[in-house]
């Protein structure tokens, strides 16, 4: 019976790393014509209305727009490692290592990307008040990775302990 579940949970699992390489030639394709996206993006009113007013650097429509320029070429930059991790993690459960620290380090430095794309996007909502939006996808993710590195860690430290009493 096990033998018919692994077939099934290896194909997950290698959809999910090519998911990872398409992604990762997204984040590629973004730097290479990003400005030119986040510069018809801008144009388009999509991201260029609503900022802090109270900032008068951010009159200038320009500055606003090298700011948001500045915010998505950062939050790019973080998902690459984010792309890594998620790489090793899924490598560490394909080689059946699934309860292992290494797996929980890995889920912490997925959620700290998160929350630092959370607050370059929170910073870089001063200039356009759509990347609050961006933001808070970045803060729900990051609290979520968080919360299964948690429960993991939990059952890593009960494994022990019972590991112990054996």
């Amino acid at each position: 019976m096990e033998n018919k579940t692994k077939p099934s949970y290896n194909m997950w699992i290698n959809t999910t790393l090519a998911a990872c390489v398409v992604f990762f030639i997204c984040c590629l394709l973004g730097d290479i014509f990003g400005y030119s996206f986040c510069r018809f993006c801008w144009h388009g009113a999509l991201f260029g209305d609503g900022y802090l007013t109270a900032i008068p650097f951010l009159d200038d429509r320009n500055n606003r727009f090298i700011c948001f320029l500045t915010c998505f070429y950062l939050s790019t930059g973080l998902t690459y490692p984010i792309l890594y991790f998620v790489s090793k993690l899924l490598l560490n459960l394909k080689k059946d290592v699934v309860f292992d620290k290494k797996n929980t380090r890995l889920m912490t430095g997925i959620s700290a990307c998160c929350f630092l794309i959370c607050l370059v996007c929170i910073l870089g909502a001063c200039a356009s008040a759509s990347l609050c939006v961006i933001a808070l996808v970045g803060l729900f993710v990051g609290l979520i990775v968080q919360c299964v590195r948690l429960v993991m860690d939990k059952a890593i430290d009960m494994r022990d302990e019972l590991d112990l009493t054996v």
